[in-house]
Formats: C-alpha cells, sequence, structure tokens
C-alpha cells in the first residue's frame, strides 16, 4: 500500500505488476525506482536468490550475469519498452489507416 501511495496508483494495479499479469509502464518503472530509491534496472532482476557470498556483487552486478540472465533481463526491458511505444504510436497508426 505504501509504494503504491508512494507513485500515486492503486494498490490493485502494484498487486498485478506484482504477480505478473500486468507490465508496468516505463513512466512507472522509473516512478517506483525513484520511489525506492534504486536504479530502474534493478527492477528487472531476480534478487531473491542472491545472499551471502553473491551479494558481494551489487555494484556490478550486471557484469555478474551469465548470458541467459542477461538475455531474460534483455527481454523483459524489450518487452516493457515495447508496449509502451505501441500504447504511444496507436494514435499514429490509427490516423493512418
Amino acid at each position: 500500500m505504501k509504494l503504491a501511495e508512494m507513485v500515486n496508483t492503486s494498490t490493485s494495479y502494484i498487486g498485478e505488476i506484482e504477480i505478473n499479469n500486468k507490465s508496468p509502464s516505463m513512466e512507472m518503472v522509473e516512478r517506483i525506482a525513484i520511489a525506492l530509491n534504486v536504479e530502474p534496472f534493478r527492477l528487472f532482476l531476480d534478487d531473491k536468490n542472491r545472499t551471502g557470498e553473491d551479494a558481494r556483487f551489487d555494484d556490478n552486478y550486471l557484469e555478474c550475469l551469465t548470458a541467459i540472465e542477461r538475455q531474460d533481463l534483455a527481454k523483459r526491458i524489450f518487452t516493457i519498452i515495447s508496449n509502451d511505444l505501441e500504447l504511444v504510436l496507436q494514435p499514429e497508426i490509427k490516423m493512418n489507416e
């Protein structure tokens, strides 16, 4: 609830993002990152397995990713950006039809 309040959205929307039913816009990603005081790319990382020895890689996390993890991260970011571009370009596409 606090995060929803901090980014000026509904708790149900944040819940939908958390359970992967909705993808946030890049604007919302930025607002969430600011609210959580993290770099936006960190919102796309799966940190739940990073404890103990792995935690020392915190500052160089991207460099420590395997090729498959980098591909997965890139795909997730690309999907969100693509969805945002479609929303932005939709009115223009309709006008050209």
